[in-house]
């Protein structure tokens, strides 16, 4: 009988969203909102195994209420069981009071899996083997994987499968391998069939096949710019240990964008409204840099355009440091002396036409009116 697992990890339930004050509550509720969903999916897909691999929550001081929330979703989950291995926030203690307070509202198939150490999932009608290998601080040097024996892992015919947070070397960002770092190496000589891993947010392989032993499926809710994907989980299909196959599934609520925008006319200005003020970005937290030079009456066409889209994004983040009025013989005149120093040095600017003076044109025209408006 095939076996198949839902892999997620690194959730952060109970992240505070502290610098988006307008949209704090709909971030925060997204997170619990995607693992409704991913637990809906993996029921719809008779998955037998939910697998969270690490960083279910933020932080290790999470209220009851919180903690209770997510246990209840994960009760909803059809399947045989469901194994959480304590990440690098959510780390595991003798006395911790965010798992002691979990284990008070799981059922008798959610397993949490608190000590590097093997865990046979017979009793739970399930022929495979779990190789744990949960954080039990923020931050180390060494991962939690050294205690596996690959000469001992050829004892019976059970899938043995390897569960693990942590950098990986050449995918995660961990410079100064703080993170719990792994090679490749130390994870295809372990002797294991497969390896789930959780602690980067970004998924890999990025588009995996039946050959690949060791998954990452990145964060399912985006968390921040940083984050450029629509967030994603792992379904993986297996058959026996040397027949697998690996689908990826879409899970986020909400998406964090950015995208530069050159504006040199009006038609610029509708392109990028009709670009940006549309469905397709209803669900974005939206930064937009803008760069160009515009007549007067043109950048009040870029704030209206910014008003019909703000109106449609969950949220608009407007950047206009390059964003420069356009220097015209007009303007010129409107505002300084014919013949005096200011009208004749940004007019000679302004006759030469080349990038290099059209900076120093600005420059040269913020300066002025900087002393301007001091006297």
């Amino acid at each position: 009988m095939g076996i198949k697992i839902f892999h997620t990890a690194d959730l952060h339930l109970g992240m505070r969203f502290t610098g988006y004050p307008e949209i704090q509550n709909e971030l925060i509720n997204a997170r619990y909102e995607t693992l409704e969903n991913m637990v809906e999916v993996a029921n719809q897909e008779s998955c037998t195994l939910f697998v969270m691999a690490g960083d279910l929550f933020d932080r290790t001081t999470l209220k009851a209420k919180e903690i209770s929330k997510a246990v209840k979703i994960l009760n909803e989950f059809e399947g045989e069981l469901v194994v959480v291995l304590p990440g690098n926030h959510d780390y595991y203690t003798h006395d911790s009071k965010l798992w002691n307070e979990f284990s008070k509202y799981a059922g008798d198939r959610i397993l949490i899996l608190k000590n590097p150490e093997s865990y046979d999932l017979n009793q739970y009608h399930l022929k495979i083997k779990i190789y744990a290998a949960p954080c039990s601080a923020k931050h180390s040097n060494e991962n939690s994987i050294k205690w596996i024996n690959p000469k001992e892992n050829n004892e019976n015919d059970s899938i043995k499968i390897g569960l693990a947070h942590g950098s990986l070397e050449g995918v995660s960002p961990d410079f100064n391998k703080t993170y719990y770092p792994m090679t490749r190496k130390e994870l295809e000589s372990s002797g294991l069939d497969l390896w789930l891993l959780g602690h980067t947010h970004l998924p890999w392989p990025e588009n995996p096949d039946k050959k690949s032993r060791i998954l990452i499926p990145g964060t399912p809710e985006p968390d921040g710019f940083d984050c450029k994907h629509e967030g994603s989980a792992f379904i993986i299909d297996m058959e026996s240990s040397s027949n697998m196959k690996v689908q990826k599934v879409s899970t986020g609520k909400y998406r964090f964008f950015i995208e530069r925008v050159l504006l040199n006319d009006e038609k610029s200005i509708h392109s990028m409204e009709k670009k940006f003020a549309c469905d397709e970005y209803s669900h974005m937290v939206l930064r937009l840099i803008l760069k160009g030079r515009l007549k007067r009456e043109e950048l009040e066409s870029v704030e209206e355009s910014i008003k019909s889209i703000n109106d449609d994004v969950l949220l608009l983040q407007i950047i206009k440091d390059e964003l420069y009025e356009s220097i015209t013989p007009e303007l010129i005149n409107s505002q300084f002396t014919e013949n005096s120093f200011p009208h004749q040095l940004l007019s000679s600017l302004l006759e030469e036409k080349e990038e290099i003076s059209f900076k120093s044109l600005q420059k040269a025209y913020d300066i002025i009116r900087e002393i301007s408006h001091e006297n």
